[in-house]
């Protein structure tokens, strides 16, 4: 009867210590310490650059990809060219007392000149758009001159106006104003874990003005008659059309690349000025004026350049700089258009050498990336 008594008691007890024991449980497993504030991880703002890949990925993009960047560069370049005209030699000895003459070849100089160029990343496939501008201004001079009894067979000088009257020195001065303007877009990208491609396509413009001036004089004379003279030859054009070309770089580790690069255009080129003046003194003054207008061809240039060059990341891959030095070789296809006489008596029998134009030398070339 009393264990009966009891049995009740804990029936009617039961939920109230299943309660207890559960409200002792909740607080035990409660952390009497102040709560934490635990803030999210802050995104990146700015993504790292382009890692190159570790095993070769055929086309992934290699351009500089600088961090919290406006996708901009800039670059700078100074240049040091040495322009050859070919055909243009000064003239010929005659001698008429030996079968030896001699060639007068031009002395050709090196002059400084710049390229400037600025462009933006494009978020298109990685391309890139830029424009650059090169400036060039060339001078060369050479003077010939024989002595009794030879004379000096002239090249650029109209034989008939010269009457009987021997040249026996000649002094010449070569200008050369070239501007160039191009406009491109290209991609760069991996061939290799060490090795980049460039390749561009886009547009140019040129404007090419060159000016030939000789001067003559005559002691030796025929009859007692001296001379003295100049001729004043002016070649202006402009240039438009496509250019494409490549740019390699090797890479060799620590920021240093070995450069190889080449490009090609072939441009729609218009001759608004061909003109020849020639003025010679003897007893009278003659002179002759041919001139040459508006007359349109197709002319191709060709270049390439190799070098090395180094480029680096700063303030947390934040700016990108880069130097580079390479030496160049361009080809422009029949430049020459300075009129040559070939017969004594026809001043119509004379052409255009269409020699080609040479120009090499070095370039150093700074750029910044931001």
């Amino acid at each position: 009867m009393e264990s009966k008594k009891m049995l009740n008691v804990f029936t009617k007890t039961k939920p109230w210590m299943v309660a207890s024991l559960l409200v002792a449980t909740s607080a035990f497993g409660q952390n009497k310490c102040p709560p934490q504030s635990c803030q999210k991880p802050c995104e990146k703002v700015c993504p790292e650059p382009m890692q190159a890949p570790t095993i070769a990925a055929y086309n992934a993009p290699a351009g500089i990809d600088t961090r919290c960047s406006w996708d901009v560069f800039v670059d700078a370049a100074f240049t040091y060219w040495q322009p050859i005209l070919e055909n243009l030699e000064l003239g010929i000895s005659d001698n008429s007392a030996s079968f030896y003459n001699t060639v007068f070849n031009m002395d050709f100089s090196y002059k400084p000149g710049f390229k400037v160029a600025a462009g933006i990343m494009l978020d298109y496939d990685n391309w890139d758009l830029w424009a650059e501008y090169t400036w060039f201004r060339g001078t060369s001079s050479q003077t010939a001159s024989v002595g009794v009894p030879a004379q000096l067979g002239t090249i650029q000088l109209a034989p008939d106006i010269i009457n009987t009257t021997e040249i026996d020195s000649l002094s010449r001065k070569w200008k050369l104003h070239m501007d160039l303007i191009d406009l491109l877009m290209g991609r760069e990208y991996y061939v290799g874990t060490k090795l980049t491609f460039k390749s561009f396509f886009g547009a140019r413009g040129a404007f090419i003005r060159q000016n030939l001036n000789d001067t003559y004089v005559g002691t030796v004379a025929i009859g007692g008659t001296a001379l003295s003279g100049s001729t004043v030859q002016t070649n202006h054009s402009w240039a438009v059309g496509p250019r494409a070309g490549l740019n390699t770089s090797w890479l060799l580790g620590e920021g240093f690349r070995l450069i190889g690069n080449g490009a090609a255009d072939i441009l729609y080129t218009r001759y608004t000025k061909l003109r020849n003046n020639t003025s010679v003194t003897t007893s009278t003054t003659s002179t002759l004026r041919t001139q040459q207008k508006n007359t349109g061809y197709l002319r191709t240039h060709l270049e390439l350049e190799t070098g090395l060059g180094w480029g680096s990341y700063f303030d947390n891959n934040n700016w990108h700089f880069d130097l580079a030095a390479t030496y160049g070789f361009q080809v422009f296809f029949n430049q020459n258009m300075f009129r040559q006489f070939v017969d004594d008596f026809a001043r119509a029998a004379s052409f255009m050498p269409n020699g080609d134009m040479f120009v090499h030398g070095l370039n150093l070339t700074a750029r910044f990336d931001f």
